[in-house]
């Protein structure tokens, strides 16, 4: 939901608006007449005023209509400096802000997904990309055809060239809001019975969501139906919460990797146990510094913050990777966490270091064995040249 920098989103704005009828285009402007002819802030609720039927009209209107200092104002600045926002006025709700006019805002309108796919594989190819997983919630996008979504989207994907020779490969992990306990279980059936069809696409499930709204051993009833179908699973757990809740997401929901993971390290124990086991650590450093807060020697407010854990958890041998988490929320490539990642790293990232994130990311993937295994070689040998390139004792340091 949050890939998409605001010149796609408004692509994606505009072929909407140009799907729209008169009828339907007079409705959303009128709904959003109070926002483009007020003042530059708008209210903090106005992404609840344009909910609805008519949403995706609405984010359409507002994507075509604003121009681009109202939009950066009440999509970013409004929650600037975005530093440990979890602490902030509105919390987490803060850090999702810039994501309000893309995700399932626009993607329930079906004009969305050719020009939301074709900026996706644009900006995989712009970045170097071999293998990406997406990650969004099929059942908010195409509530009566989740499964449905899943299969246009893999299409518009091919066409915008994924998955040809050459391109980026694409896989899709099925979001599920801890937010949303009671409709999980329904939820849950819809992803299981989408896999039997999209078995080389829907590739597995993450459970995110504001952390502290349930605690992961809460849902692992829910979970039973991803639990019968051997489901690849990653859970968002220990972003700003105690390890307690890592424990629970490997002992209570068999993840296989962990989104965050940023308290591991108060549990020894635990974390041998997953540098035993290969569980995985994603860690996504430029949103880790805006939801939980770092210290980052580009952002002088950071100063008095902790220190990134990531070198700590390379020195205990865990495997771990970086992602970008939401792209376009936290205006960022995976090229930008890496430099990110140096810099917030006393002393930086060796380049084997940096190697070893990568590689993690190959090796972790929820592809099956056989396609992942393609896939690491063809990186080893990547690495290979690349590390041949350097001079011995070469480093990354922001």
């Amino acid at each position: 939901g949050g890939s998409l920098a605001l010149p796609a989103q408004r692509a994606v704005g505009r072929a909407i608006w140009d799907a729209l009828n008169a009828e339907e285009r007079e409705a959303a402007l009128r709904t959003v007449a109070p926002l483009l002819r007020g003042s530059a802030d708008w209210p903090w609720d106005w992404p609840q005023r344009i909910a609805g039927q008519l949403r995706a009209a609405c984010a359409a209107a507002l994507l075509v209509e604003a121009d681009d200092p109202m939009l950066l104002r009440n999509l970013y600045e409004a929650t600037e400096p975005r530093l440990r926002l979890k602490d902030s006025l509105h919390g987490f709700a803060a850090y999702e802000r810039p994501g309000e006019l893309t995700g399932s805002a626009v993607l329930t309108h079906p004009a969305a997904l050719p020009p939301y796919a074709a900026a996706l594989v644009e900006q995989a190819r712009a970045e170097g990309l071999t293998y990406v997983e997406l990650r969004g919630s099929p059942h908010k996008y195409r509530p009566e055809d989740p499964a449905g979504f899943l299969r246009d989207l893999q299409d518009a994907l091919h066409r915008a060239g994924a998955n040809a020779e050459g391109g980026p490969r694409f896989g899709f992990v099925w979001i599920l809001d801890r937010r949303q306990r009671e409709t999980m279980p329904a939820v849950l059936e819809m992803a299981v019975a989408a896999r039997r069809g999209l078995e080389d696409f829907l590739l597995g499930l993450d459970l995110a969501g504001a952390e502290g709204t349930q605690q992961p051993e809460q849902l692992a009833d829910a979970f039973t139906p991803a639990f019968r179908e051997c489901l690849r699973i990653t859970i968002h757990a220990g972003e700003g919460e105690r390890a307690e809740n890592i424990w629970q997401a490997a002992y209570r929901l068999h993840a296989d990797r962990i989104g965050h993971g940023l308290t591991l390290l108060e549990n020894p124990a635990l974390a041998e146990r997953f540098r035993d086991r290969g569980v995985c650590i994603e860690l996504c450093p430029t949103s880790n510094r805006e939801v939980v807060g770092f210290r980052d020697p580009a952002v002088p407010a950071s100063e008095a913050l902790p220190p990134y854990p990531l070198r700590r958890m390379l020195e205990a041998g865990l495997p771990v990777t970086l992602c970008t988490d939401n792209p376009g929320i936290s205006r960022t490539t995976l090229a930008d966490e890496f430099l990110t990642a140096a810099r917030m790293s006393d002393g930086g990232l060796s380049l084997w270091q940096v190697l070893a994130l990568l590689r993690a990311g190959f090796a972790h993937a929820f592809l099956p064995a056989r396609d992942r295994e393609r896939l690491l070689a063809q990186a080893d040998a990547e690495v290979f040249r690349c590390a041949a390139a350097f001079p011995a004792g070469a480093g990354l340091v922001g």
